[in-house]
């Protein structure tokens, strides 16, 4: 499978599972999570990708400095709804790093280690996410605005002609090299974070 090098550069995620550990998927539990994880579940690389990956880290790292965040011990809440413009998605991703899931989700054993009703859309909040520690009600308030990078204003120009089926194989190519440039931005410009992603 070929992607984008710098997929390889972003700084992992790591967590630990209790889950994982108990049911021996994993020794000790201890889940290390790569962005080409996300860009897996997405099926794609972008900047709303991106933010989710970075407020997932940032905010664990808020809740849980030092120590590892704990798969499945964070409730996770979006204040759009899950069928309002990217919502879905970030909720989808961020889910995926913390084991939060909808009501649908692994109901626990015997009540312990569960990953249902920990993902929430429609949360009267002022942020976007919020990230709740389940064994002490710590939480951060996230918000993301990647505007700070903007894309090539070649990318609109070969978007249309994608769109409309009149690209070339090469236009095709730049426009995705043109994409990913502005997701590798900001993924590794990490002087940038503190601007793009803002807590509360």
């Amino acid at each position: 499978m070929n992607y984008p090098a710098f997929f390889d550069e972003v700084e992992p995620i790591e967590t630990i599972d209790p889950l994982a550990d108990v049911l021996g998927a994993i020794d000790n539990g201890r889940i290390t999570y790569n962005y080409i994880d996300m860009v897996k579940l997405a099926g794609h690389s972008c900047p709303t990708v991106a933010g989710a990956w970075l407020m997932c880290k940032i905010g664990l790292k808020e809740l849980y400095k030092d120590k590892l965040p704990v798969r499945g011990n964070v409730k996770v809440e979006l204040k759009g709804s899950l069928d309002e413009g990217v919502t879905g998605v970030t909720g989808s991703c961020i889910g995926l790093v913390t084991g939060a899931a909808n009501e649908g989700g692994f109901k626990g054993l015997n009540g312990k280690m569960a990953r249902n009703n920990r993902l929430f859309y429609g949360i009267d909040m002022e942020k976007e996410v919020r990230l709740t520690r389940l064994d002490t009600n710590d939480s951060v308030e996230l918000s993301y605005d990647p505007s700070i990078v903007p894309g090539s204003p070649e990318q609109q120009q070969l978007m249309q002609k994608i769109m409309q089926g009149n690209a070339l194989p090469e236009d095709k190519k730049q426009f995705g090299e043109l994409w990913q440039e502005r997701v590798k931005k900001i993924l590794l410009q990490s002087e940038l974070w503190s601007q793009m992603v803002t807590l509360k």
